[in-house]
């Protein structure tokens, strides 16, 4: 792939590399002030050689790139993990004058096994010379260990291991045992089982138990996306409610897969990787490939027509100003839509090449996006398909609506009823949108950054 762009698509507020390839978000952990993102990162605009990158934001919109926190080895590549803050130094990997961030994380080699790295400074990690702390060689899919207090005490590690998840416990971060595992029974997404998170929130002063699982890509899906059950974890295993009688995903777009939460936050907050398997080596980024998607704000939603599901809600909002009229013109290419109506209605954004964007509400009450005539298309086959341009959902809310839509560059997301709908899409315009018109009983405003 050529490392020329055809023209600047580099996001203003989607975390990217400055140059190389990233997937995965890896060890997103609040310590000591500071929110650390680590992501699956090779050197060159396509997937290989996969280190940890490292970068560090104060507020979760603004970061600061980092050396490389972790490579390969002998025990081979270094793929996906979590990591958590050792506050009491349970693993004794800390000293007196600080506890640890310790990561966990798979290595990858003629085994997937999984292994830990520790760091007091924050920034610079050593390897633990134990490694690998949970051997494997009969297990072909063994892999992106996700850390979390055990409620009980101790912690958890979820593993997803090819067509279910496994639990493993351990008091000191160290030595694990398995202790339950969930699936393949009560899934129904096609997919090899990746990046899981497993995590509680409250509804109604009740705990529900939310377990996220990356499909990997697969024709049913449209590629790659993220499923999630909702249930209980009794501290050894996660039993799932049977909420859901089909597929539920975290987002209805394309473009958001390996979503995690940081560790050590109040809030319960989200990243995903924004792209899609299928096409995610060809994207016409030039000498980045990859992004992150807006971290997100998860909560739970009681609705109407869907029950309790879960919603989010971007962090970037606090970016922008009130929002304002709209006179039929857009003014540059970071903004935020909010469009409100009843019934159906359509946005479409455009530009003087011919190129469209379009989202809203149909007839009978889905919500949708269609990138089909969005930008350029054929620098990869699958992404050209009309099946990988335009995704509907129904609503979980009746009678009138609200669509939030963040804008940056080559990338949207689209929050929906109250945040249980929301579409992450990629989209490369040959020149920007510069006009926006509305069809339908509807209303759209704008905000800028202020």
């Amino acid at each position: 792939m050529s490392t020329k762009a055809p023209r600047d698509f580099r996001p203003a507020l989607h975390y990217a590399p400055k140059k190389g390839w990233i997937n995965d978000p890896n060890g997103l952990v609040y310590a000591r002030g500071k929110y650390h993102l680590f992501a699956q990162y090779g050197p060159e605009p396509h997937w290989g050689d996969l280190h940890w990158s490292h970068a560090v934001s104060e507020d979760l919109l603004s970061w600061r790139d980092l050396p490389n926190a972790l490579g390969p080895d002998g025990l081979g590549m270094v793929f996906s993990g979590s990591a958590v803050y050792d506050e009491n130094n349970s693993s004794g990997l800390g000293t007196k004058e600080g506890s640890p961030i310790v990561a966990m994380y798979t290595s990858h080699g003629e085994h997937e096994q999984q292994s830990i790295a520790y760091s007091l400074d924050g920034e610079n990690f050593i390897k633990y010379p134990g490694n690998p702390v949970v051997p494997n060689s009969e297990k072909q899919d063994f892999r992106d260990p996700k850390v979390l207090k055990n409620p009980k005490g101790g912690w958890t590690a979820v593993l997803a291991v090819g067509d279910h998840v496994e639990f493993y416990g351990s008091e000191d971060l160290i030595h694990w045992h398995m202790t339950g595992s969930f699936g393949p029974g009560g899934n129904y997404s096609k997919g090899v089982w990746e990046c899981p998170d497993l995590f509680p929130l409250t509804i109604g002063g009740r705990e529900v138990w939310v377990l996220l699982v990356s499909m990997g890509a697969c024709p049913e899906n449209r590629g790659s996306r993220t499923q999630y059950f909702l249930g209980s974890f009794d501290g050894d295993t996660f039993t799932c409610d049977g909420s859901f009688k089909e597929p539920e995903f975290i987002d209805s777009g394309f473009d958001n897969y390996a979503g995690v939460t940081f560790f050590g936050t109040d809030e319960r907050i989200l990243v995903g990787w924004a792209a899609n398997w299928v096409y995610a080596n060809d994207l016409p980024t030039g000498e980045f490939c990859g992004q992150m998607t807006i971290p997100r704000t998860l909560f739970l939603a009681d609705t109407p027509l869907g029950g309790v599901r879960l919603a989010g809600a971007p962090v970037s909002d606090k970016l922008f100003g009130a929002p304002g009229p709209i006179d039929g013109s857009l003014p540059g290419e970071v903004f935020k839509l909010t469009v409100s109506g009843e019934g159906a209605a359509e946005v479409t954004l455009s530009n003087d090449s011919g190129e469209a964007f379009s989202f809203g509400v149909e007839e009978g009450g889905d919500i949708y996006i269609d990138r089909r005539r969005a930008g350029l298309r054929d620098f990869n086959a699958d992404f050209a398909k009309p099946e990988y341009g335009r995704i509907s959902a129904p609503r979980f809310f009746t009678g009138p609506w609200t669509l939030e839509l963040t804008f940056d560059r080559s990338i949207c997301e689209l929050f929906a009823d109250k945040g249980t709908r929301v579409f992450t899409q990629l989209l490369y315009p040959a020149a920007p949108y510069d006009r926006i018109g509305v069809k339908g009983n509807a209303k759209a405003e704008i905000s800028l950054i202020v």
